[in-house]
C-alpha cells in the first residue's frame, strides 16, 4: 500500500504565533535541550545515528540498541532500527519508534493474565546527517502493542521522557526533547493517523485493517529542524 497522506508541518504555525509566554518557554527550553544534546555529540566527533548505531556493522531490522532502552520511571521506551529501501515511500537511514507503557500510565486496565507490550506513539525518521526528517504513524500490527486512542497519546506525548541510565544520555535528551518540541505536530500526525484508519475500515472489520500486512504506513509529516530552530530563534 502506498502511504496515504503527506503531511507538512511547520513548528511555527498559528498555535505558537498565538502561544502563551509559558509556552514559548517550553519550547525554547525544549530547543536548547535538543541543540546542547546535538553539540555534545558533535564535540566528540558524533552525531545521532552514529551514537545509537555505534562502530558496529548496521544490519536492518536490528534494534540499537539491542534490547531497547527504557526509562521506568516515566514508562517510556524507544529503540532504533531501519527497513529495506524499497519498503520506504521515502529516504531514511533508519527511525526511532517511541512507546510508552500503557498500563503503567492508566491508560490501560491492567490484566495479570499476560505482560501487555508497549503502546506505539510515534516513529521519528532519521536522515544520514543524523537529524530528524520526519514523524510517522504505523498500523498496529508493525509493533504489536495496544492502539493509542488520540486522547491517550496526549497524555502519552506529556509523560515521554527517557531520564534513566540506560542507552546515550545526548540521545535520551535528545528524543526527550525532540517530542516536547514538536508535540502539536505529531498529534497532528496522529489526528491524520486516526482519520486514515477510519476511512480504511470503512466496510470491514477495524480489526482485519489492524492486521492487514499490506497496510503499513498510516500518516508522514516531514520536518525541517535546523529551520524551525533558526525561526524560533527569530520569533522568541
Amino acid at each position: 500500500m502506498r502511504l496515504p497522506v503527506l503531511l507538512k508541518t511547520k513548528l511555527l504555525d498559528h498555535r505558537m504565533q498565538s502561544a502563551s509566554a509559558s509556552q514559548k518557554k517550553q519550547y525554547w527550553n525544549a530547543a536548547t535541550q535538543l541543540v546542547t544534546s546535538l553539540q555534545s555529540l558533535s564535540q566528540r566527533g558524533r552525531q545521532v545515528v552514529q551514537e545509537i548505531v555505534g562502530d558496529s556493522t548496521f544490519i536492518e531490522w536490528e534494534h540499537y540498541p539491542e534490547n531497547d532502552v527504557r526509562d521506568l520511571k516515566h514508562a517510556s521506551q524507544y529503540f532504533y532500527h531501519a527497513h529495506t529501501g524499497l519498503q520506504r515511500s521515502f529516504t531514511e537511514h533508519g527511525h526511532f519508534h517511541l512507546f510508552v507503557h500503557a498500563q503503567e500510565l492508566g491508560l490501560r486496565p491492567a490484566n495479570s493474565r499476560y505482560e501487555e507490550a508497549p503502546a506505539h506513539v510515534i516513529a521519528v525518521s532519521m536522515n544520514a546527517q543524523g537529524l530528524p526528517a520526519a514523524f510517522f504513524t504505523v498500523n498496529r500490527w508493525v509493533t504489536k502493542g495496544p492502539w493509542l486512542s488520540y486522547e491517550a497519546c496526549e497524555i502519552a506525548l506529556d509523560h515521554f521522557a527517557i531520564k534513566g541510565r540506560q542507552g546515550s544520555r545526548d540521545i535520551n535528551r535528545f528524543l526527550t526533547a525532540l517530542v516536547r518540541l514538536y508535540r502539536s505536530q505529531i498529534l497532528d500526525v496522529i489526528r491524520e493517523r486516526d482519520r486514515v484508519m477510519q476511512k480504511l475500515s470503512q466496510g470491514r472489520d477495524r480489526r482485519s485493517v489492524f492486521a492487514d500486512r499490506n497496510i503499513e504506513l498510516l500518516s508522514y509529516a516531514p520536518i525541517a529542524l535546523m529551520d524551525d530552530i533558526e525561526a524560533l530563534e527569530n520569533f522568541i
